[in-house]
């Protein structure tokens, strides 16, 4: 008997214990609850606020890297109202100044451009190189809004973005236009989130002549016609849509848009010649005619600008004579009422060291002077100075990088 207990009791031993058994099933569960809490995504359960927030604190290049890491990503980054976002975050932190050099290859009747920003503090990077078979972009006309480069030549307009290194051309112009005749203006309207191209072209009486010289054109010639580009992620053009509304004046430049109004310097062929401002509103598709500050003197040979909102328009009949700039801003267009905002005193530049190509960026005014770019800051009246690229880089303006892509040529 007493063996047969301990053979028992050594069996009982042997066997393994419920206890145990038990801790194993509980182990074994903790682990299956630890694997599916790891494949829980909780970023895609965040907020759209909470991942615009996130993303918008990316480089344009990180960017790029999570569109190709998830579809949920690709969609959020491409919607129109978060690049949007971007852009403004980027324009309103870290501006640029974007440069112009092109170069005319005849051989193969085309033109290289080449693209390169600058910050504010002078660091360089290059941005894109292109050669595009049309040998009149090397003289083209450059208007640079919100992240996209517009280049306009005597038949052709161009749309770029540098930052994604893509450029394509824009439908052509009105059939019934005569080519020559480069008076564009190209802007972004935030209220709808889209860009506008305003074009205006003569159309002779018989429509016999292909060139014309100037004199043989009229106001009443003149007609004007806007291009919209609305879509993100890709391009999508509309057609040219011409305006039943006629300009009054005969513009003189390229347009400035500002607060959702396009302006343009004009000239005049009736006496006195008064050269008024010629305004554009988008919404109600109307021009306007502005008329000049009573002391200002001319405007001719500076940029008209955009400082802090409102349309700013230098004079530069008195910097010719007294080497002082004063800035008109535009209070009201309807009663033309300006205010002198303020004066600068340019005599250690010298009107003729100074190039015509004025730009404002976060209350300061910039132009350049020889081999510099000068800083004016309105607030301290004070200046500053950086190293400017070569003059072969004789195009500029204020830059941001963009991801509004414009697809393949």
């Amino acid at each position: 008997m007493k063996a047969t207990r301990r053979k028992n009791l050594d069996k009982w031993k042997q066997q393994p214990k419920k206890k145990s058994n038990k801790k194993m099933k509980i182990s074994g569960k903790r682990s299956n609850e630890e694997w599916n809490y790891a494949n829980i995504d909780y970023f895609n359960k965040l907020s759209d606020d909470v991942i615009t927030f996130v993303f918008l604190r990316c480089t344009l290049k990180s960017l790029s890297m999570l569109r190709c890491t998830s579809k949920l990503w690709n969609n959020f980054i491409t919607t129109p109202s978060f690049i949007h976002s971007h852009l403004t975050q980027s324009t309103q932190n870290g501006p640029k100044l974007v440069f112009l050099q092109d170069k005319c290859l005849y051989r193969s009747n085309s033109s290289r451009l080449r693209f390169v920003s600058v910050d504010m503090d002078g660091s360089k990077e290059e941005l894109y190189t292109v050669t595009v078979p049309d040998i009149q972009l090397v003289c083209s006309v450059m208007e640079v809004c919100f992240g996209l480069v517009c280049l306009s030549t005597d038949c052709r307009l161009y749309l770029c973005n540098p930052a994604l290194q893509q450029l394509c051309e824009l439908p052509e112009y009105s059939v019934s236009s005569t080519p020559g005749y480069r008076h564009f203006g190209f802007g972004y309207l935030p209220s709808r989130k889209e860009y506008k191209v305003v074009h205006f072209f003569y159309t002779t009486p018989t429509m016999t002549k292909r060139y014309c010289y100037g004199g043989m054109l009229r106001v009443s010639h003149l007609k004007c016609e806007v291009l919209t580009i609305n879509k993100f992620g890709g391009v999508s053009f509309n057609r040219w849509k011409e305006i039943a509304d006629r300009s009054p004046c005969l513009p003189l430049s390229q347009g400035l848009l500002v607060n959702e109004c396009m302006y343009w310097c004009t000239y005049s062929l009736s006496r006195p010649l008064t050269n008024p401002i010629l305004s554009f509103d988008f919404e109600s598709e109307k021009f306007l005619v502005i008329s000049p500050p009573s002391p200002f003197e001319d405007y001719v040979g500076l940029s008209m600008m955009d400082l802090k909102g409102m349309f700013c328009l230098p004079d530069v009949g008195r910097l010719r004579k007294s080497s002082i700039l004063d800035l008109w801003i535009l209070k009201d267009k309807k009663s033309c009422s300006w205010v002198k905002e303020c004066s600068i005193r340019l005599i250690d530049f010298g009107y003729n060291n100074i190039t015509s190509d004025c730009k404002s960026c976060n209350e300061e005014i910039i132009f350049r002077h020889l081999d510099k770019v000068v800083f004016y800051d309105l607030k301290k009246k004070s200046f500053r100075e950086m190293e400017a690229l070569s003059p072969s880089y004789n195009r500029y303006g204020i830059y941001s990088k963009s991801l509004f892509s414009l697809g393949t040529i």
